[in-house]
């Protein structure tokens, strides 16, 4: 595949539905995942949306415990 015919914007896009995705068949039941109607879908979304926030809240709380103790250390020096 050449480089300069990738839209980056897009292939980022693309690796986050995808792992999305595989989020998804991790975490929920393959009969949620199947089930084709409009609410069933609208709540695994919702489950995802949920579960993506949470990722993100943990990781923004790692960041700043470690920004903590670098400051704390800092300051005793």
């Amino acid at each position: 595949m050449r480089e300069d015919n990738v839209d980056l914007r897009l292939l980022d896009r693309f690796e986050r539905s995808w792992a999305r995705q595989e989020e998804a068949r991790r975490i929920l039941p393959a009969r949620w995942l199947a089930d084709e109607r409009p609410a069933a879908q609208q709540l695994n979304e919702l489950f995802l949306d949920l579960i993506e926030r949470a990722h993100a809240r943990v990781d923004d709380e790692r960041v700043a415990v470690a920004e903590r103790r670098v400051s704390f250390g800092d300051a005793r020096d």
